[in-house]
């Protein structure tokens, strides 16, 4: 699909995508590291970038499109749904500032001594600024990823065959860390109350023993969107203070979060014996679609502890990755802002499209990027179906795709060459399609735990029919 199709992204959504998504239902389912902002993706005179305009990414060795046709064969996708990137260009002083690093044609050794400060006093500004949390600049450890950094600190305080904590559904890709580590899972289900996930308290303690010691928390929550409170935080961290358990917060999805929601770092909680006992992993990959630079961060209000993990942690950071991190979160504000104000108006767009063409469909309050529709039946029961609104983001660890709710506001749901399926018509049984690594799924309405590990969050079953979405590949 060209860019010059004289379709911008809604209109696609509209025409083909939403379209896709009815007819499912209908069948039942040399100043290297800073440069000025210059020409490219120039914003209008008005100030605003251009989000709508569909950007072609076929061709670019992408994983969310090339590895679909390699996997799934010519003609099998034209949207591209479940890996962690977002379909936009980039914000213009990132592709600006590689530019003018490129044209100095030397690529030899950088130098971290002065790299690593100017990216420290980067993110803690980004901290302060956004969220009113105050980071020591030294305690920020760069990383590869957050995946790298997850790893060391599970081998620092997860003894090989040890348990961690996963509050579920969660990011597949935790599992390949906890794979990595040699540690083994601990699935706590998310209550499903009021058509919405919630902690279940009382459940996470009890699954705590003297063979836990570490608990990656998910927030913002993937892949159920949720932001939890300040309250939620403040009593999980209890219950890990008092239980000796290390909190590994994962807060990636930070920066993407929808009108009307609160983002409440872990590290800002005001009990700070909670937060000694916690590592916060955070980057700039899904704001601004940097995954391929491989840069990331972690850091911890406890000396002793960043201490431990770094025995355990390497970074081989590239000059790139180091250019273009340190424009984004310098330069690149404004585009970040005028993003999520574009996806929470493609949100919005979904759940009215949904509620006036599908009203068996019911959209639970909580992330835009990625929200769950449940499908009211007969009795009562509620399956959930898996639906991207603003689009369902993965991220790659090791070697694995994975997957990850963030938000590309792009052409997200499947655009069927047919338009919207007759109804009777389902379409493809995902059963038949490989999936290695997939959400786990546990809690749904009624209480009972569904699919294990390898099977597809998108597919629910009611009275062994399967309950069948609008995309081509359920993983983040």
């Amino acid at each position: 699909m060209s860019q010059t199709d004289g379709l911008n992204r809604r209109s696609f959504l509209r025409n083909a995508g939403l379209g896709a998504l009815a007819g499912a239902a209908a069948a039942g389912s040399s100043t290297p590291l800073l440069a000025a902002a210059g020409a490219a993706f120039q914003a209008p005179t008005n100030g605003k970038y251009d989000f709508d305009t569909v950007f072609n990414r076929f061709g670019s060795h992408s994983t969310k499109f090339d590895q679909q046709i390699r996997v799934y064969g010519k003609g099998s996708v034209e949207v591209g749904m479940g890996i962690a990137d977002i379909d936009f260009k980039a914000a213009p002083c990132i592709t600006d500032a590689l530019n003018a690093r490129m044209k100095h044609e030397n690529w030899g050794y950088l130098d971290m001594g002065e790299a690593t400060p100017m990216m420290q006093e980067a993110v803690a500004a980004w901290n302060k600024k956004h969220y009113g949390i105050t980071v020591d600049p030294n305690t920020i450890v760069l990383s590869n990823g957050v995946h790298p950094a997850l790893i060391a600190a599970l081998v620092t305080f997860s003894p090989k065959g040890s348990k961690v904590l996963l509050q579920t559904p969660t990011y597949n890709g935790f599992y390949s860390d906890l794979t990595a580590s040699q540690t083994k899972a601990e699935d706590v289900p998310l209550k499903f109350v009021n058509g919405k996930f919630a902690m279940d308290f009382d459940e996470f303690e009890r699954r705590i023993s003297i063979d836990t010691h570490t608990f990656i928390l998910c927030n913002p929550q993937n892949p159920t969107g949720n932001c939890w409170s300040a309250d939620d935080l403040t009593r999980i961290g209890d219950n890990c203070l008092k239980h000796r358990v290390v909190v590994l917060a994962d807060e990636i999805h930070c920066d993407w979060v929808g009108k009307g929601q609160k983002y409440t770092p872990f590290a800002s909680l005001p009990n700070k014996a909670i937060v000694t006992t916690s590592l916060t992993c955070t980057a700039a990959s899904k704001s601004f679609g940097l995954a391929a630079h491989k840069v990331a961060w972690f850091y911890s209000t406890n000396p002793d502890l960043l201490a431990r993990v770094k025995v355990n942690h390497r970074a081989d950071l590239n000059t790139m990755g180091m250019v273009a991190n340190q424009a984004a979160i310098t330069q690149g504000e404004e585009w970040l802002r005028q993003a999520n104000e574009y996806v929470d108006g493609t949100h919005d767009m979904v759940v009215n499209y949904i509620g006036d063409k599908l009203p068996m469909i019911k959209t639970p309050p909580g992330g835009r990027h990625l929200p769950d529709l449940a499908r009211c039946h007969g009795g009562g029961r509620q399956d959930q179906l898996q639906a991207v609104g603003g689009g369902l983001q993965q991220e790659q660890a090791s070697e694995h795709a994975e997957p990850d709710a963030r938000a590309d506001g792009g052409a997200v749901l499947r655009q069927v060459r047919q338009g919207a399926l007759e109804p009777g018509r389902r379409l493809r049984h995902r059963g038949s399609q490989p999936h290695a690594h997939e959400h786990r799924h546990v809690a749904q309405a009624g209480g009972n735990r569904a699919e294990q590990h390898g099977q597809c969050l998108q597919e629910r079953r009611h009275h062994d029919q399967p309950v069948l979405t609008a995309d081509t590949n359920c993983r983040e």
